[in-house]
């Protein structure tokens, strides 16, 4: 990585206001598509055109993602990081898990730092915690709404129905690891609504509760698998 690559991964930079986090994960979708598989360099007028906007619109969203690991870009061209490729490719195969991925590749991120930090004493409203949590950068108050939206969506944060903001109670890929059959038989009661709700229902839900239902998930798998057996292996 070059000098000015790494000094910008250790700026502080809040994700662009023109775009929503939504539109903002379409656009690292389309430099992805349209990079492929070996990530080739895209012209940013490429992107804009792919997604209907303007270059001015999508121009600011590389430095968040470069910052953030998700991309990387110069000489007039983007490309996804490794990481920002298997991320486009989970979210089109499964939305649970790349919001999984998120959250374990922005473990020492400053933002993420900085929430857990904010949040240690309790929960905070979600205006106040925005502020707090890009004080002193620069950039209109949506940027710093936006920052929230990407953490709630990387399962960093929890976000209420009131708009409060707290950690989570779980860390994701960890509960329900050690769940015995008693214990799964009590996620039905949170299971059994959701079954037939589509994936975009589900990846939509409050961040409390699409944990609740991945935990609740990952119990009843834990209680269905067979015991590994002891011993030598069964050759």
């Amino acid at each position: 990585m070059s000098a000015s690559r790494t000094a910008r991964r250790r700026e502080r930079i809040l994700p662009p206001e023109r775009l929503s986090p939504r539109r903002q994960l379409e656009l690292l979708d389309t430099v992805a598509d349209l990079g492929g598989e070996q990530r080739v360099p895209v012209p940013p007028a490429a992107v804009a055109d792919r997604m209907r906007l303007s270059v001015k619109t999508i121009s600011s969203a590389p430095g968040f993602f470069e910052q953030a690991g998700l991309a990387e870009h110069g000489r007039g061209a983007w490309r996804v990081s490794e990481t920002g490729l298997r991320l486009a490719w989970l979210r089109a195969a499964d939305s649970a898990r790349a919001r999984i991925l998120l959250h374990r590749h922005w473990q020492g991120q400053w933002f993420q730092q900085d929430a857990v930090r904010l949040l240690a004493a309790g929960a905070l409203e979600e205006g106040v915690f925005a502020d707090r949590l890009g004080r002193d950068l620069p950039g209109p108050s949506e940027r710093r709404l936006c920052l929230v939206e990407w953490l709630a969506y990387a399962l960093i944060v929890e976000r209420d129905e009131d708009g409060l903001i707290t950690l989570p109670q779980d860390t994701p890929g960890q509960a329900g690891r050690h769940a015995g059959p008693a214990q799964a038989a009590g996620t039905h009661g949170i299971i059994d609504p959701l079954l037939h709700k589509t994936a975009k229902d589900v990846t939509t839900l409050p961040t409390a509760r699409f944990l609740e239902l991945m935990a609740a998930f990952r119990s009843v798998f834990t209680a269905l698998a067979p015991s590994a057996p002891s011993g030598p292996a069964a050759t």
